[in-house]
């Protein structure tokens, strides 16, 4: 007889599991509540201002004693309960777990994701120029969204930074110093110097690489710009910016 049809699919890692392919728990980031906080007080809100209007008006025991003022109170309670419910159960949970050897994102999946799987960190911006969220992007394609919905997302990226930085940079370094040009999208590195188009600067002109207004952009000796890219077409731009420090001292 045939062996019967498995109609569950298999369930993600979680909890223990996880530690035993990431290794131990670092740090856990919880979802930013701030919007289902605000949410959730809007009942309480309403009560006591229909409370403080009742006073003003001199009617607050002969309407608490109606039934309509007795069901208008219950509901609104019964409303606040469920969005405090909902708030607690969204709001603030936990969604990305740091351990030592990689990521644990328990929004979608979940999913485990070691320091050696991501392949890129990109930065992307509003019109505005403002920061939005980094897109992580693993080995096999796949891409996280590390946004504002995250509370304390800034600690959390420099996390996913320095880590990068300790698996990627040696790599990186063997191959400029092979003769190799590595790309970060827009820009490329090579032994030479920093391709901006069609140009090279040499690292020797190269001062500074940062983030500003939506770009990243090369400054020379005296401040100047060499050149710029929007910061969503230049993967890695940290990496990128270590190793022109790095150039630059030596």
């Amino acid at each position: 007889m045939a062996a019967p049809y498995r109609l569950r699919a298999t369930q993600s890692a979680r909890g223990s599991t996880a530690d035993k392919l990431l290794g131990p728990r670092v740090r856990s980031y919880y979802a930013a509540a701030h919007r289902a906080s605000i949410v959730a007080m809007a009942p309480f809100v309403l009560l006591l201002a229909y409370v403080v209007w009742l006073q003003h008006r001199g009617e607050l025991l002969r309407w608490f004693n109606s039934t309509f003022s007795a069901g208008a109170v219950s509901i609104i309670f019964v409303l606040a309960i469920a969005l405090i419910a909902y708030s607690s159960a969204v709001g603030g949970g936990e969604l990305v777990r740091v351990h030592e050897g990689g990521l644990f994102d328990l929004r979608a999946g979940p999913r485990s994701v070691r320091w050696d799987e991501i392949e890129s960190l990109t930065a992307e911006v509003d019109e505005r120029g403002h920061l939005v969220r980094h897109i992580l992007r693993t080995t096999d394609g796949a891409a996280l969204s590390l946004g504002r919905s995250i509370a304390e997302v800034a600690d959390l990226i420099e996390h996913v930074r320095v880590h990068m930085s300790e698996h990627d940079l040696p790599a990186l370094r063997a191959r400029i110093d092979a003769g190799e040009t590595v790309r970060f999208g827009a820009l490329s590195a090579s032994g030479a110097g920093l391709a901006l188009g069609l140009r090279v600067v040499a690292w020797s002109e190269v001062t500074d690489i940062e983030a500003e207004g939506g770009e990243i952009v090369v400054r020379g000796a005296s401040g100047e710009r060499l050149g710029a890219a929007r910061v969503e077409d230049v993967p890695n731009a940290f990496l990128l910016a270590e190793i022109a420090r790095e150039k630059r001292k030596a």
